[in-house]
């Protein structure tokens, strides 16, 4: 039995994950922080031509799972979800705490929403149509964000697995749960920071097998005035370490093969 697996990038930290020939039944896909929007901030919204691809898939039942791994503008926007709610009422939607009463506040009659608690030590584990997500609670990136719940996404699919970590602060505890999970990780989908920072680059040595890395989450580059991109590129090029040169994914709309 053949499956395929795709990641299509939908934008700034924004991916869908796609396996085919489940089983020979068709496909199942799976949406993380797909609707981004932050006017004038540092990192790029969800372009609208995807925008709209997105929801035509809701209403087409193409894309039945939404995740979202925190509440912040760059990975969620209430009024798309809002939008897509509508599209399909039965979209199942999995998030912190926060996101899910941002989404009730203007839906309140959605019914499949599931929320992770802030609270929650142990892993989350849902069952979804040929592919199996495990979440854990991290802590966010940044001193200043250290109080915002954010998900760590585990998925088991395709006989692959995947790690997509939101805006988890990179440090050990990070990679020991996920390693706790699996210690070989196909494929880590993240922010750029995870393979940029030499600190964290060590401990995805001791803890993980990394096989490969889609690089996202990038800076607008009229914003990036401290070359973010480029240093981490060029740490991840010059490294030595045995890690994986990450793709970049600065393409918008951009489906990977995985």
């Amino acid at each position: 039995m053949g499956t395929g697996m795709t990641a299509w990038h939908t934008g700034n930290a924004g991916v869908v994950i796609q396996v085919t020939n489940i089983e020979e039944k068709g496909c199942a896909a799976i949406g993380f922080d797909v609707f981004a929007k932050q006017p004038g901030g540092i990192y790029p919204d969800t372009p609208e031509a995807i925008r709209q691809e997105l929801l035509r898939d809701i209403r087409e039942k193409k894309l039945e799972t939404l995740v979202f791994t925190h509440e912040h503008a760059d990975h969620f926007c209430p009024e798309d979800v809002a939008e897509a709610l509508k599209m399909n009422p039965d979209l199942r939607i999995i998030s912190t705490e926060e996101t899910i009463r941002r989404i009730r506040a203007l839906e309140p009659e959605a019914g499949r929403l599931t929320a992770v608690e802030a609270s929650e030590q142990k892993y989350r584990i849902v069952t979804l149509p040929g592919m199996r997500l495990t979440l854990f609670n991290s802590i966010h990136m940044g001193d200043r964000f250290a109080d915002i719940q954010n998900l760590v996404c585990l998925l088991d699919a395709g006989g692959k697995r995947l790690m997509l970590p939101g805006d988890a602060r990179p440090e050990k505890l990070l990679y020991e749960r996920a390693a706790a999970w699996s210690k070989k990780i196909d494929w880590l989908i993240g922010p750029f920071p995870l393979m940029g920072l030499p600190s964290s680059r060590r401990l995805i040595a001791r803890y993980m097998e990394l096989g490969h890395v889609l690089a996202i989450h990038f800076p607008r580059p009229d914003k990036d005035t401290e070359g973010w991109r480029k240093n981490a590129q060029h740490i991840c090029e010059t490294a030595g370490d045995g890690l994986p040169v990450p793709v970049f994914g600065d393409e918008p709309g951009k489906r990977y093969e995985l």
